[in-house]
Parts: C-alpha cells; structure tokens; sequence
C-alpha cells in the first residue's frame, strides 16, 4: 500500500483521472502508482513512517485473519490486489473510492462490502476512518497471511477474473 499526503482540492478529480487511459483498471492503478512513488511525499507499505501514520491491527487466529487499519483525513491509499473473496467491514468515517469499472464512488460509514477477488481500491480519506478486513486462511503469521491474500501483480490472480476484467474494461 502505498499513500500519499498531500492535501488535493479536488480529491475525487484524481480519481477519476486513472480511468482516462485505455486498458485495464489494474494497468492503470499501476500506472498511477508509479507517478506515486515518484512523490518524495508517498509512504510505503512495511515502513516506519507507514505505521505511525497509518495504523495496522492484525489477529490471527483458529484460520482467521482479521485486518484493520486506520486512516487518516487528507490520505489517498493504495489498496494491494485482493487474491480471495472476504467481507470487509467499513467502520467509520467517509471516503471516495474507486470501483472495480473504473468509477468513483463516495462512501460513508458503517456499512459492509463483499470483496472479490481481484479487487483493488485507490481512496481518498474525506475523514478519519476505520476499514476491517476478515479473511479465512491457514496461516500463522501476519507475513504468510499477507502473501497469501494480495498481490502487486494481476498477473497472479486465476486467468478467470483475468478475463472477466478485460471484459469489463472493454464495455467502458
């Protein structure tokens, strides 16, 4: 996961501006990810800087992974790809994400979302807000469990949604 600080007028303009370039959503997000990292401000996943700011609370245990992370106001984050279908659990606060077509939804909390498989989330934190994530899993560590569950690369993900996603890209 990767965040970046900056304070953005239009938080949901940048958004919306990934899904301007043709091919998949993935290709794009990762297109947008490296103009990311290119950002001296950008925040990386497994690093100090990443934990003071942006919390993680992990428990495992009897096949079950439970993740929560805390974000803050002004953050634009950069979820991994999802390997597995899990719910997941939007505790508080309201942000604008973009979905799996390439659109920018605005969501507010409590409420509960189904997570595909495949699934890869860019948000802007409108406020202060508490996102959990259930996973079942044989894992026993947070490192296997992290492996097991996301990926950086599409290309990893069963040739199905690989295929339901490009057609998904050429409806648009």
């Amino acid at each position: 996961m990767s965040v970046l600080t900056k304070k953005h007028n239009k938080p949901e303009t940048v958004l919306e501006n990934i899904n301007q370039n043709r091919g998949l959503l993935w290709e794009r997000i990762n297109n947008f990810k490296e103009q990311m990292l290119s950002i001296e401000e950008t925040i990386h996943h497994h690093t100090k800087e990443m934990e003071s700011a942006m919390p993680l609370k992990h428990h495992i245990k009897d096949g079950i992974y439970t993740r929560e992370i805390f974000m803050p106001k002004g953050m634009l984050v950069l979820s991994f790809i999802h390997k597995t279908n899990h719910p997941s659990f939007y505790m508080s606060g309201e942000m604008s994400i973009i979905n799996d077509k390439g659109e920018v939804n605005r969501i507010k909390a409590p409420m509960v979302v189904q997570t595909e498989i495949g699934t890869q989330r860019i948000a802007y934190i409108h406020e202060d807000s508490v996102w959990v994530c259930v996973y079942k899993t044989d894992a026993e560590t947070v490192e296997e469990a992290e492996k097991e569950l996301y990926t950086e690369d599409f290309k990893e993900l069963p040739e199905y949604v690989i295929k339901k996603n490009k057609e998904l890209c050429q409806q648009q």
